[in-house]
């Protein structure tokens, strides 16, 4: 296992459970009872998409590699190799930003990123509640995305390691002052933005898309902002946050409901 492997595993982890020691200590939603429960649910569904990762990781690093002896992509272009670094880096964000605003226009693929959204208690174990079939889907069509980029596994453990704990600090229910919180958003999304794209209203949660950078939401107009605290937000789906829609199963059933018996919105 390489050095950045290492890292990328290891920064994942760390943000992972500091962000949750503080979410006991200075959460910003209070009364929040079942911190622990909600915590290996949301994880249970986390080890699923591991178990699909791990194969599809091997893949797209052997794609990636042989790949790369025949279509440079953007290294063909004149600069140096740090600024390739760099502007891979922001390709692949760019990726990630473009790859969530479609499953939130796509009602197929809303089908399946709704059991993201439909946590009414989003906290930093929700950053890994993914169905698989989502997962699978992330994976298999950002191959060919990346493959024309030129993007190089060693690039895309260093987007991991810088990404990650972004998305988990954006997700967390860590009280973050306000003054920091305003000043961090113009360069990544913070959890103020993150909290309004969870609101069970349909004109807050199509707004704030991006994952390492919040740059992309204010160049496509994506970006929403509200002034003062939002703890009387209200996260999570309309009509699915009752014990039973919140149940394992009826996470991973979800998507292939009829119409009529899920939440499309």
């Amino acid at each position: 296992m390489s050095t950045l492997q290492l890292l990328s595993y290891g920064s994942t982890l760390l943000a992972g459970a500091v962000l949750w020691i503080l979410e006991a200590i200075v959460p910003y939603f209070l009364n929040r009872k079942r911190h622990l429960t909600h915590t290996l649910k949301n994880f249970t569904l986390a080890g699923i998409n591991i178990l699909i990762m791990l194969p599809l990781g091997v893949v797209t690093a052997y794609v990636l590699s042989i790949s790369s002896d025949w279509w440079p992509g953007i290294k063909a272009l004149p600069i140096e190799s740090w600024q390739h670094v760099i502007l891979t880096l922001l390709l692949i964000d760019l990726w990630m930003y473009a790859w969530h605003r479609i499953n939130h226009r796509s009602e197929f693929l809303w089908r399946f990123h709704a059991v993201h959204h439909s946590d009414p208690e989003m906290d930093v174990s929700t950053a890994w509640r993914f169905h698989w079939v989502e997962i699978v889907m992330s994976e298999l069509l950002r191959m060919p995305v990346f493959v024309m980029i030129g993007v190089r596994i060693e690039e895309l453990l260093i987007y991991n390691i810088i990404m990650t704990p972004i998305i988990a600090f954006h997700h967390s229910n860590v009280n973050v002052p306000e003054t920091l919180d305003r000043a961090l958003r113009w360069l990544i999304p913070t959890p103020h933005l993150h909290r309004l794209h969870h609101s069970v209203i349909r004109q807050e949660h199509d707004t704030n898309y991006g994952s390492m950078l919040s740059v992309w939401d204010r160049l496509f107009g994506s970006l929403l902002e509200k002034d003062g605290k939002l703890s009387d937000l209200s996260l999570g789906l309309i009509g699915e946050t009752d014990q039973n829609s919140q149940k394992l199963g009826a996470l991973l059933s979800r998507p292939f409901k009829t119409r009529s018996q899920q939440n499309i919105i």
